[in-house]
């Protein structure tokens, strides 16, 4: 289990375990792509539910208004398994009193349930400069992402082609921040980059808040603490510097300030109400569907759920040749709308079959 989470490699181990057999499961956790970036390369399947599905006690956090967990499986069956013994109410995360589940994630899947479906595809080659998902991406991904919208297709699915808003993923005003670049091995060094002011902001509070009441066993029990001994072991704590640490170290800590809250409402207004709703809204779709973890941000910004599936195989990073490595298409929905979207998976999976156990694995 990966309880950690700074950067996706987060969850890496957690879905490396799961493609080799290592596991028949695993449970990860995503601010905004740290389930569905393990997930698309290594070709396992993932859910990251919507925001108070799973508990987050005693996760370590980053932002309390994207942080969930999530299973990791080699296929959907166990995702929705997994998913019916993590899905429950808690007392101490008041976010899952809103909690909305079906009695078994396992009773809706059908290799039919995509019929009659409506899929969106964010891509429209009338509007090429609002296509950030489809567009920037490489010729054998392309291949992928096309077949699998045949797939889609021949299930029985409508395809809506249309571009998304593009405020969803620009963002709206005010969302993010300037921070020194201080990364002793960073090519920037020296420069400011910009950050999220969501995260920036929460991160002091929510950290504070785990390290009192979950860290028991240590005398670092706050923010400042962390920030004091990365400074006492620069040698060891400090190769890539602590500049979002310093910079949510500045706040306030209580989340009080204007800029947070304005921020977080621009989030909220970018890519829910005038990205996903509006969107999803206007097409009638029952979900969106993104190249591996490309679409991440806009359903965590959200609070929304997304299930990825294995698509296909690709290869290079960008002029550089590289071994074939996995692909997956994500599905991403409203609240709450885990079951519909593992209904869509499934379907999908079946019909692909797209999954492939790592080369040269040997026998367990």
């Amino acid at each position: 289990m990966s309880l950690g989470r700074s950067i996706p490699k987060a969850s890496f181990c957690s879905a490396v375990a799961v493609a080799a057999g290592l596991c028949a499961a695993a449970i990860g956790t995503e601010t905004s792509g740290s389930l569905l970036s393990p997930a698309t390369q290594n070709g396992v399947v993932t859910v990251k539910p919507t925001v108070g599905l799973i508990s987050r006690s005693g996760i370590i956090p980053i932002s309390h208004s994207q942080d969930t967990a999530g299973p990791l499986t080699r296929t959907v069956r166990d995702a929705a398994i997994l998913l019916n013994v993590l899905a429950a109410r808690d007392p101490q995360d008041p976010a899952t009193q809103h909690l909305q589940r079906p009695q078994d994630y396992t009773a809706g899947l059908d290799k039919d349930g995509l019929k009659g479906a409506r899929i969106g595809l964010p891509s429209d080659p009338d509007d090429p400069l609002n296509d950030p998902f489809y567009g920037p991406l490489s010729p054998r991904s392309k291949e992928v992402m096309a077949e699998a919208t045949k797939v889609l297709q021949d299930l029985g699915a409508t395809i809506v082609r249309a571009a998304i808003p593009a405020i969803s993923w620009i963002g709206g005003p005010g969302t993010t921040m300037a921070v020194l670049n201080r990364n002793p091995l960073g090519l920037n060094k020296g420069s400011a980059g910009p950050a999220s002011v969501v995260f920036i902001y929460e991160l002091k509070r929510d950290l504070n808040l785990y390290l009192r009441d979950w860290a028991t066993g240590t005398k670092i029990k706050a923010l400042a603490d962390v920030i004091a001994f990365n400074k006492e072991n620069a040698d060891k704590a400090l190769r890539y510097g602590q500049d979002l640490f310093l910079a949510a170290q500045a706040t306030k800590g209580d989340l009080s300030e204007l800029e947070y809250k304005s921020a977080r409402a621009m989030d909220l207004m970018a890519a829910k109400e005038r990205g996903l709703d509006a969107y999803m809204t206007e097409h009638r779709l029952d979900a969106v569907v993104f190249p591996g973890a490309i679409g991440a941000s806009i359903a965590a910004k959200s609070g929304y759920p997304s299930v990825q599936v294995p698509a296909g195989f690709i290869s290079g990073v960008g002029t550089k040749e590289t071994p074939d490595y996995p692909l997956g298409i994500t599905f991403a929905g409203r609240a709450w709308s885990e079951a519909k979207l593992l209904r869509l998976a499934y379907a999908y999976e079946q019909a692909s079959n797209a999954r492939r156990p790592p080369p040269g694995l040997p026998a367990l």
